[in-house]
């Protein structure tokens, strides 16, 4: 593979990553731009809604890169099915992990009110 391939390889790769991540920022800074304007309580809760967002898609980027390191060494190998089963298991723990987080945020959208 010479140079220039394996850059445009490196770039079809790095693109969708990178527009994901400026997105994701995107978001987080719109929120504080657009509650920041109405009021200060308002700006901490979605400074702290933003808070769990930021733990989940850190679980999610952790399974990422743990299973495309595994997933790679198998490949690697010539281990088809290791890698299948290396992709199951996270699948499984992901949709576990995602199930929490969603169950959390149905039942426990917010704290009870202090009386």
């Amino acid at each position: 593979m010479d140079n220039k391939e394996f850059r445009q390889k490196l770039l079809a790769l790095v693109l969708p990553i990178t527009f994901g991540q400026l997105m994701l920022a995107a978001v987080s800074a719109s929120d504080a731009l657009m509650v920041g304007v109405i009021s200060q309580d308002l700006l901490s809760a979605v400074s702290l809604a933003s808070q769990i967002t930021f733990v989940y898609n850190l679980f999610i980027a952790a399974m990422t890169i743990g299973t495309s390191i595994f997933a790679a060494q198998y490949w690697g190998k010539g281990d088809k099915t290791a890698v299948e089963k290396v992709l199951a298991i996270v699948l499984r723990i992901s949709m576990t992990v995602s199930a929490v987080f969603f169950i959390g945020a149905i039942f426990f959208p917010a704290p009870r009110p202090r009386r």
